[in-house]
């Protein structure tokens, strides 16, 4: 179900929001820097064992899309009989 929502309608008298003033480049590359400083990075192990563990499911989902690949070709050859049952 699609929620609906009301727009109030801004009188007249009302102030519109004032845009945010730009700032300077050497500003915004502090502001960046303060910001970075707050990012927790991981360490050289868990990058390693996260990169790892992406391998080993690469792996796993290769062969199961290599058997899934398998099953449903031989699906194939018995349903335009170029191959039988047996």
């Amino acid at each position: 179900m699609v929620d609906v929502t009301k727009k109030t309608v801004i009188e007249a008298d009302a102030e519109a929001p004032v845009p945010r003033r730009r700032t300077s480049p050497l500003q915004f590359f502090q502001e960046v820097r303060r910001e970075m400083s707050k990012v927790t990075w991981p360490s050289w192990k868990e990058t390693w064992l996260t990169t790892m563990m992406v391998f080993i499911m690469v792996g796993l989902t290769m062969v199961f899309f290599f058997f899934v690949d398998l099953v449903l070709r031989y699906g194939e050859m018995i349903l335009i009989g170029a191959r039988r049952l047996y």
